[in-house]
């Protein structure tokens, strides 16, 4: 299996609202997911928007984690519904790829 990453970037008006349940959906994921989940990181561009970027084991886990994780506590999709504070766009996954892995 590969390493998957998800990843979505916010327009947020409140860069706070939007992190401030964070650690209690890192703590979520890492007991619901154990080893399946590999990280989860937090990058603010100058343009104000916010990537929000996790690391699954594999795309399964990653999948498995889409369908679940809308109706935790804390999670941003429950905070999606506050359209003042933020314009979420598509969620995507892509699988990391190093030259070996292509045959260079």
């Amino acid at each position: 299996m590969s390493t998957t990453i998800e990843y979505v970037r916010f327009d947020t008006d409140d860069p706070a609202a939007l992190t401030a349940h964070r650690e209690q959906l890192v703590d979520l994921l890492r007991e619901n997911y154990g080893d399946g989940f590999q990280g989860a990181h937090l990058a603010r561009f100058d343009d104000g928007t916010v990537l929000d970027f996790i690391i699954w084991s594999s795309a399964d886990v990653a999948e498995r984690a889409a369908k679940e994780m809308p109706t935790a506590p804390g999670h941003r999709a429950s905070s999606a519904g506050s359209a003042r504070c933020m314009r979420c766009g598509t969620l995507r996954y892509c699988t990391p790829r190093s030259p070996r892995d292509q045959g260079e």
